[in-house]
């Protein structure tokens, strides 16, 4: 059976509806011109991964899925790692601040993370047909090696506290718990991963899921602002199932991909006793399955 990306790739589909027909897409910072982008060329793109646990989840599962399905029209995906941000801890849905790993902790999650990729991506430029490989970055690389003041000219001046201020995820802690200056500059490194990529793999496209879009539109507006460049962002919606549950979690805790972590049994029953209400939605965001097979 042929996978559904690779019949509508075919078909000439553009790969932004067909996204959107399998339900990834919620917000794109310019259609018209990601669309554009896509039928000009291979379009390089990124979705960041914070190595918080030793193991991927099955709420990450959509994004790899999308950033799959890309890969299949031809496109080059990256997975970057966050051995960097993962010590500064995404404050993006959280009501107080992360835990903060320590650096031995977060080596060994980026191990168990790392392998779990190769299921989904290819790497080699040989699983899909003509796909450019994907790359898998650690941006530890390069964060790790900024020096404090010139990054705070070069990169500090391009971004307004006063909007950063107005964003939901800072204005809400504000009005709580409060935010720490540490969790406030996690904005401005994810925006600066991806002017790095953008500078130094022409990656033009971020994706991600809803919670991220404030971090993404940063990121666009960092490339204009320092390089003159165009950039773009998608963002999937919020995935849960129809008794409103985050997709990943069960009752039990979270839908681990490691097998050490959760059984393969447990991960089976997960899936089978998803409710007829969202099966058809599921399959196409979880499978390569043809719309005409659902």
């Amino acid at each position: 059976m042929e996978r559904a990306p690779e019949l509508a790739r075919k078909a000439g589909v553009n790969p932004i509806d067909y996204l959107r027909k399998r339900g990834f897409v919620q917000d794109v910072t310019d259609e018209a011109g990601l669309r554009e982008a896509f039928e000009s060329g291979i379009v390089t793109l990124y979705n960041g991964y914070d190595a918080t646990a030793r193991s991927l989840h099955a709420g990450n599962l959509v994004s790899i899925m999308m950033i799959s399905s890309l890969q299949q029209f031809g496109h080059r995906p990256i997975a970057l790692a966050g051995g960097g941000t993962t010590m500064i801890g995404d404050p993006s849905g959280k009501d107080e601040m992360r835990q903060m790993l320590t650096i031995e902790a977060i080596e060994a999650n980026l191990v168990g993370i790392r392998a779990q990729f190769d299921r989904y991506l290819d790497f080699e430029g040989a699983r899909f047909g003509d796909n450019p490989p994907a790359l898998l970055i650690n941006n530890a690389d390069w964060l790790l090696k900024l020096q404090l003041i010139p990054f705070l000219r070069d990169i500090g001046r391009h971004f307004s506290v006063n909007e950063m201020l107005a964003a939901e995820t800072y204005r809400q802690r504000l009005e709580t718990t409060g935010l720490s200056f540490i969790e406030f500059n996690y904005r401005v490194l994810q925006s600066y991963d991806y002017l790095h990529l953008f500078r130094e793999h022409g990656c033009i496209l971020q994706t991600g899921g809803s919670d991220q879009w404030g971090n993404i539109t940063a990121g666009v507006d960092l490339i204009r602002r320092a390089d003159g460049g165009k950039a773009y962002g998608l963002v999937v919606p919020l995935i849960t199932t129809s008794d409103g549950r985050k997709m990943g979690k069960s009752v039990s805790g979270a839908m681990w991909l490691d097998a050490n972590m959760l059984s393969p049994f447990d991960y089976y029953q997960f899936w089978i006793n998803t409710t007829d209400d969202d099966v058809a939605r599921f399959l196409r965001m979880f499978t390569f399955v043809p719309d005409d097979r659902i």
